[in-house]
């Protein structure tokens, strides 16, 4: 059980770190390496995996929806909320330096801004999870289906997703929920079949690295397709590459943690699993301030070098990931206890 718990908790810390990965690259399209791209951008499919794991292994046998919901609430909802108003005034000027707004237009770039139901756009990710949360009775329902029924669900669901896409903007919640529900359907399936999982680990392993191969691929030479697919609910635009590819990576993912979790005990990782969360709220605030600090002192980068932009990219990884852990230290020790509130952590 432990051991099976610290390859999560590192899981979560890499599933972070792609996360801001994702959002630390520079010169997207115009000199940054298109199949390096499309593997970093989509991280959020592996926090969504290990949310579902924990559901069945952390919460399902004592599991309670109005104390689970309460905690979603103070440690998800709060923060959420608190980081929003201060990303909404943070955005200021950028409006201002950047897009030359005038003062007069702040309010209504406030209102076009939370409308969308977030102000800073990783996170519109709590809207989603926050309602995947909410319907927590139907995964209750599902955990107690049969070996078979829940993979064949889970396989339905992935096709449905496949076509259905991301919404435009990730605006759409219903639409979110069910694109990645079965990467929360797959993490409380990888809880309940851990011991037959573990049984055919290295076919998967091949198999997991042959499919991550051939999706890379397909979206970025044979589609050219960049990035995360996006799309109206109803329009059909062809199949999501990105989807299959994520699937393949959770395994390969969790695999290299448990690989990890077999040697020495690596603290760093552990600290940043513990501080994901506060990592996801803050980093947003740092890119707005990169952002604005960059426009400026007039500093941009020329296209066109891959190996610039990939640099360059991995300062601004630096600079949002480590800065976020400097500022949630920070405010730890400002607000204490209180801070689980503020930032979630």
């Amino acid at each position: 059980m432990r051991q099976k718990q610290l390859e999560f908790v590192y899981m979560r810390g890499v599933a972070i770190m792609l996360i801001v990965a994702g959002h630390s690259i520079y010169n997207s399209g115009e000199g940054f390496p298109l199949l390096l791209e499309n593997l970093l951008r989509g991280g959020t499919a592996l926090f969504v995996f290990i949310s579902g794991y924990f559901f069945h292994r952390v919460f399902y046998k004592r599991f309670e929806f109005r104390s689970f919901m309460q905690n979603k609430v103070n440690n998800v909802l709060w923060p959420f909320l608190i980081v929003s108003f201060v990303g909404l005034f943070a955005l200021i000027p950028q409006w201002i330096e950047l897009d030359n707004h005038t003062l007069s237009q702040i309010p209504l770039d406030m209102w076009y801004t939370l409308r969308n139901g977030y102000v800073l756009y990783p996170h519109w990710y709590i809207p989603f999870i926050l309602l995947v949360f909410l319907i927590s009775p139907v995964f209750m329902s599902y955990i107690k289906c049969s070996a078979k029924a829940r993979w064949l669900m889970l396989l339905a669901l992935s096709l449905v997703a496949i076509v259905v896409q991301r919404p435009i903007g990730n605006v759409n919640v219903l639409q979110s929920v069910l694109y990645f529900t079965p990467f929360y359907m797959l993490g409380i399936c990888y809880s309940q079949d851990d011991s037959r999982l573990a049984s055919i680990k290295m076919p998967l392993r091949w198999i997991s690295w042959l499919v991550l191969a051939v999706t890379l691929v397909m979206q970025t030479y044979v589609e050219g397709h960049l990035g995360n697919y996006h799309k109206d609910f109803w329009q059909y635009t062809g199949i999501d590459w990105q989807f299959i590819q994520k699937m393949a990576l959770c395994v390969l993912a969790l695999q290299g943690c448990e690989w990890l979790a077999q040697g020495k005990e690596m603290p760093w990782l552990t600290r940043l699993a513990d501080m994901s969360f506060a990592i996801f709220f803050l980093h947003p605030l740092l890119t707005i301030a990169i952002g604005v600090v960059s426009h400026l002192l007039h500093f941009k980068l020329a296209p066109g070098s891959a190996v610039t932009s990939i640099a360059y990219s991995l300062v601004l990884f630096t600079v949002q990931l480590w800065g976020s852990v400097w500022l949630a230290l920070w405010l730890k020790r400002c607000f204490g206890e209180r801070s689980k509130t503020v930032m979630g952590w």
